[in-house]
């Protein structure tokens, strides 16, 4: 039900394969919402009881709307129901709340009439719901659509331009600046304050945020530098009111508030951008390696790979004494083939041996092309017996391949070598062995399997 658990649904990854990070991240978007929850039920309790000290914490400042309080309880349900079974609600309530903000912001003493009528105080302060609360709401409902509808980035982007607003009315009551703190109740910032960051960490699996909270270098610098460099223009705002007073006015509070978000941004944004480029470069170079390990034309290993692969192979299972086993692959009258049908045709003939190939091995099992048109196979862990029944296995596939379907006429065969490694002998014995079983096989009339 909630992030830690459900978030699969959005961002179709598994919580117990993600980093550190991450993890701690959607435990505190759920820790935030319970915050603004309970806040609001706290709000709503002393609504009810005619608490003035809570619906208007400072005298002479804004009170607290019951609307505001029920609409931050729904969008912090909002925020931690992402099961899919959810989505009809989700969608249903921040529609409601989009609508309600935006009727609020476009037709002020309308709406101001019409939410009058839910306040059923007969005395203490006249709650209202202001412009800046309704841009809030708007925002969060907003960005928590987005974010079911997989948008992400903007999602989180909403969710930072909807943290402006209370930000803004808590400068405010810092600076002691009227008119900013005018904008909200201090109650409804400590609300919303908590919601915006709990609707931007519900999405950390995608956007910027997975950018800055993610494994790479670039994402634990930023993560080191992010809540300082936004921190800067407050620490900056402080020192210049502290040395001129006058300053303290509505237009600097939005300028401290504004270089902040746009800082914050600016760092998420070169986050993103750059995790994406070191991720297209890791991508790049697991191909470089993924090249430099395989044969270009059947994908099979190639014979450096496999040498070294091999020789692992044959020392872990010395040390335990169990056999192993090498099988040298020949494809019978390869040259005739290519003169025949052509050198395309005989590409598509190896690449077609190598999946029948596959397709008798186990998993342990490795198979390489040595050069031209022969590959060898080793088998951890199985004798000589064994060797010659999966070799009899391969060649027998083969034998039967339907080849005609890559030419008319076209039969292909091998012939195969085995041989079973002693224990004195290294890698390059073993293949001689082998190899020589493969020119037995030949001499012998080829498609047929050899033991050395």
């Amino acid at each position: 039900m909630f992030l830690g658990r459900c978030h699969r649904n959005i961002g179709r990854v598994s919580t117990a394969h993600v980093k550190r990070p991450i993890r701690t991240s959607l435990g505190l978007a759920s820790l935030f919402a319970l915050c603004s929850f309970l806040i609001a039920v706290v709000a709503l309790v002393a609504y009810r009881l005619g608490l003035a000290d809570i619906i208007q914490p400072v005298a002479d400042g804004p009170a607290l709307h019951p609307v505001t309080a029920l609409s931050v309880m729904l969008l912090a349900v909002c925020v931690v129901l992402t099961m899919k079974s959810a989505r009809p609600f989700i969608d249903g309530v921040c529609a409601v709340i989009l609508i309600g903000a935006l009727a609020r912001l476009a037709f002020p003493d309308e709406a101001s009439h019409w939410l009058q009528q839910f306040n059923s105080l007969s005395a203490g302060p006249e709650t209202a719901i202001s412009a800046s609360t309704a841009l809030c709401l708007l925002m969060l409902a907003a960005s928590l659509l987005l974010r079911q509808h997989g948008n992400a980035a903007i999602s989180q982007m909403m969710s930072v331009l909807a943290y402006s607003a209370p930000a803004l009315a808590l400068v405010g009551f810092v600076l002691s600046v009227q008119e900013a703190n005018a904008m909200m109740s201090l109650t409804t910032v400590l609300m919303l304050i908590p919601l915006c960051a709990a609707t931007a960490l519900s999405t950390v699996y995608q956007g910027f945020l997975r950018s800055l909270l993610g494994p790479t270098r670039i994402s634990a610098l930023a993560r080191r530098h992010i809540a300082l460099v936004m921190m800067a223009p407050y620490l900056l705002g402080i020192s210049i009111i502290d040395i001129n007073p006058d300053a303290a006015e509505i237009s600097f509070v939005i300028l401290i508030v504004a270089s902040s978000q746009s800082v914050g941004l600016v760092v998420a944004f070169l986050a993103l951008s750059f995790c994406s480029l070191e991720r297209r470069s890791n991508i790049l170079r697991r191909r470089a390696e993924m090249r430099a390990r395989r044969d270009v034309l059947t994908g099979a290993m190639n014979r450096a790979s496999f040498t070294n692969h091999s020789q692992q192979e044959i020392d872990k299972n010395r040390m335990i004494k169990s056999n192993v086993s090498l099988l040298f692959i020949d494809v019978d009258h390869f040259k005739r083939i290519n003169d025949t049908y052509g050198h395309d045709t005989g590409d598509q003939v190896l690449k077609r041996i190598i999946r029948l190939t596959r397709d008798c091995l186990r998993n342990s099992d490795a198979v390489a092309r040595w050069g031209g048109e022969e590959f060898v196979v080793l088998l951890p862990a199985t004798d000589l017996n064994g060797a010659l029944l999966v070799a009899e296995k391969i060649r027998h596939r083969i034998d039967v391949g339907h080849f005609d379907e890559l030419a008319t006429g076209l039969h292909v065969t091998v012939s195969i070598g085995c041989a079973e490694m002693v224990s004195s002998e290294c890698f390059d014995e073993i293949v001689a062995r082998a190899d020589r079983a493969l020119y037995e096989a030949k001499h012998r009339g080829r498609n047929q399997t050899v033991a050395a």
